[in-house]
């Protein structure tokens, strides 16, 4: 009797082993490619389509959007013209540097649906953890765009490695301007 039992169990781990599913590890920071979005108007003039269910924060003109470690955020300014590449260069690009251990990866003119843009690429490290204290490599792109004297700064963070290429492109290219 012993022998028969120990024969089916071997016999169904050798089953449920061949059979189990293991599912392809998913790096942190990744949004799922069935990501649902909904579009979020701003009444200050702007709208762009977001993860849905991601934290939101409103202050003033500007919108943050927060899940686990990826970040979205639209800053509202008054500008006097369209950014250009030296320009974002010589303002932005400078601010960034003063901060710690920022890596510029690019800077360069870019077309959206919106119209033309300026994006920085870079990476920087994440505020501490509020338990662990620890700090996270993360990789951004910002996006300047321009319209009737407001300058939108678009913000985009992700882990260093995360796959987050289709979702950012979506959310950048859903921007739009509202009021003419």
């Amino acid at each position: 009797m012993k022998r028969h039992l120990v024969l089916t169990a071997v016999f169904w781990s050798l089953a449920v082993a061949q059979t189990s599913y293991v599912p392809e590890p998913n790096r942190g920071g990744d949004i799922p490619d069935n990501q649902a979005f909904v579009r979020y108007a701003h009444p200050a003039g702007y709208s762009l389509e977001v993860p849905e269910g991601w934290a939101r924060t409103v202050q003033g003109s500007s919108v943050r959007f927060e899940a686990k470690l990826n970040r979205l955020s639209v800053v509202l300014r008054k500008a006097l013209a369209a950014p250009t590449v030296a320009g974002v260069q010589d303002k932005e690009v400078r601010a960034l540097q003063k901060e710690a251990g920022v890596k510029i990866q690019s800077v360069r003119a870019v077309k959206l649906p919106s119209g033309s843009a300026v994006r920085v690429s870079y990476e920087a490290q994440s505020q501490p953890n509020a338990v662990t204290g620890q700090k996270v490599w993360l990789e951004n792109d910002l996006y300047l765009l321009y319209k009737n004297g407001q300058e939108a700064l678009l913000t985009l963070s992700t882990p260093k490695g995360a796959d987050n290429a289709d979702a950012w492109r979506r959310i950048v290219e859903s921007f739009r301007w509202e009021r003419p």
